[in-house]
């Protein structure tokens, strides 16, 4: 195995951020279309219309203090793509989501309906603990939602 150097472009603009375990706040679920996942079939046969949810968060302290580079809020969103209603056992908005929520609002959403929704204002601003990994072009991303940030006893 090679060792591999980036290139000079890669993460060009992105912020410093190490791989490995950090705190953040989740802020919000946002939607984009992504062009070059636009389809008439894709791995399962289905059209893919390149729509993707994004969860979005901010990095923060051990102190829960924002972190800021260039007078921004470092924002960071989950590494792998999830598609608008894709909630299955295997899901990765599925996955995430389970990360964010406690067992007993896990429940509450998996038995949710059109009816009957689960309010999802619960988890705005939550604290959480989460594994950060670097994309290949050098952005830091969520890889991993650990759970809710616990108080010390």
């Amino acid at each position: 195995m090679g060792f591999n150097i980036p290139s000079p472009s890669a993460g060009a603009g992105a912020p410093e951020v190490e791989d490995g375990l950090a705190i953040v706040r989740f802020e919000d679920i946002r939607e984009r279309v992504v062009e070059d996942f636009i389809t008439e079939k894709d791995n399962y046969g289905k059209p893919d219309d390149g729509h993707r949810l994004d969860f979005i968060f901010t990095l923060l302290t051990a102190q829960h203090e924002v972190v800021y580079e260039d007078g921004d809020p470092v924002e960071l969103r989950q590494a792998k793509a999830c598609k608008p209603g894709s909630t299955g056992p295997k899901s990765n908005f599925r996955e995430v989501l389970a990360g964010i929520l406690t067992a007993k609002e896990l429940a509450a959403w998996e038995a949710s309906t059109a009816e009957d929704p689960f309010d999802g204002s619960v988890i705005q601003g939550r604290i959480l603990n989460v594994k950060i990994v670097h994309n290949k072009r050098g952005w830091p991303e969520v890889e991993t939602v650990i759970g809710p940030v616990k108080g010390a006893k």
